[in-house]
């Protein structure tokens, strides 16, 4: 269905995106399906302002890398951040706070006014408000461009990519050599969480340990009676249950 989807939206550029939406597991943490759901969208709505539909490709990318890649530092889903800008898409900049952008009319006029354009957003078409809302998400998270690829070498990106390489298998779109790779580098990267970890758990241990002894005394003392009461309940009631499991047995 979204790749249908794509060929109705961008029609002779579909491929070119259908590409994009194939490396999407390992770029941005999405599944094929799940990135052109996202793309279509934006890109209908897109052209649906006014810009051309390799236009309209072309912010799609663009804003859905980025949009992964602030996700990633910010540490919201990346579901929630293609929400953010395909609402923007359409003029809705109410969930790119999400994204560290507050955008609003305001926000957009002083952008425009520091790039020489001296108009209201009252006075801009639909295209020039949302092409210069995108243009100003994308200024002003420049600091976080890539940062979703470097986000493989940690525990919860390394898993999100192989979890889409996965669902990219499942539906056809990708290949087991992809699934493979993406698992392979989220194993390393545990076993490296691992050995770092180990030193601290152990020496944790030994001063969790150190400071228990002086309350062992104390803690046998307490617990003791209990369980000696208890073995030797468990062992009474075996005991008299035995003549019965004897009698099953034979």
């Amino acid at each position: 269905q979204n790749i249908g989807g794509s060929e109705a939206v961008f029609k002779e550029f579909a491929d070119l995106i259908q590409g994009e939406g194939a490396e999407a597991y390992k770029n941005l943490g999405l599944s094929q399906s799940d990135y052109l759901a996202t793309a279509n969208k934006m890109g209908a709505l897109f052209q649906g302002a006014g810009f051309s539909i390799e236009e309209s490709m072309n912010l799609s990318q663009s804003a859905m890398q980025r949009a992964a890649d602030v996700a990633s530092i910010m540490g919201i889903d990346t579901s929630a951040a293609m929400e953010a800008v395909a609402g923007a898409a359409k003029g809705n900049f109410t969930m790119m706070d999400n994204l560290g952008v507050a955008m609003n009319d305001t926000a957009i006029e002083a952008y425009a006014l520091s790039k020489g354009i001296k108009k209201s957003t009252k006075d801009m078409s639909q295209q020039e408000k949302i092409g210069l809302a995108m243009e100003m998400f994308l200024d002003k998270t420049s600091y976080a461009t890539g940062n979703y690829a470097k986000e493989n070498e940690t525990l919860a990106g390394s898993l999100a990519t192989a979890k889409a390489a996965f669902s990219n298998f499942l539906t056809g779109a990708g290949t087991v050599e992809d699934v493979v790779d993406s698992v392979l580098n989220a194993a390393s990267v545990i076993m490296t969480r691992v050995q770092e970890l180990l030193p601290r758990l152990v020496e944790g241990v030994n001063q969790l340990i150190t400071q228990l002894l002086p309350y062992l005394p104390t803690i046998i003392e307490t617990l003791l009676p209990g369980i000696v009461t208890g073995a030797v309940s468990l062992m009474t009631g075996l005991i008299g249950a035995l003549p019965m499991i004897l009698q099953i047995l034979i």
